[in-house]
């Protein structure tokens, strides 16, 4: 009745089988998990600009920015070369709604033929960044 000489799997081989299909069922879990419960949670719409046009002359920046992201922008800085504009040389839009246009002026004295480096910031942390040739 008891064949001596029919052998089954080791233990150690039967032992690696099931660590393998449990870290498996595991890693299936929690991707499963993961993917239901990451769209549950309260992420905040980020937002996209995008540089329509800008026009630079001695005494002003002029920039017209969309908003190609989700949700409504608001530019809360903006630097030229580096440096923070100050807030009485500029006029933002109060807001830039989804797929709208909004100009930002950057009043300030400006000299011919130089390009400027300009990044605008929103409260978000969205940012865009883009050079202007005063003409």
């Amino acid at each position: 009745m008891y064949n001596k000489k029919r052998r089954g799997i080791s233990t150690f081989i039967a032992t690696l089988l099931l660590i393998v299909l449990a870290v498996a069922g595991g890693a299936v879990i929690y991707a499963y998990t993961m993917g239901y419960l990451g769209g549950l949670g309260g992420s905040a719409q980020t937002g996209a600009m995008s540089l329509d046009s800008v026009t630079g002359s001695t005494t002003a920046i002029t920039a017209y920015v969309r908003n190609i992201g989700k949700g409504t922008i608001v530019i809360d800085k903006v630097y030229i070369d580096g440096t923070v504009v100050a807030a009485a040389d500029l006029t933002l839009p109060t807001s830039i709604a989804e797929g709208a246009t909004g100009s930002v002026i950057i009043d300030g004295t400006f000299t011919v033929s130089k390009t400027y480096t300009v990044k605008l910031i929103a409260k978000d942390n969205t940012q865009l960044s883009f050079s202007v040739t005063v003409k």
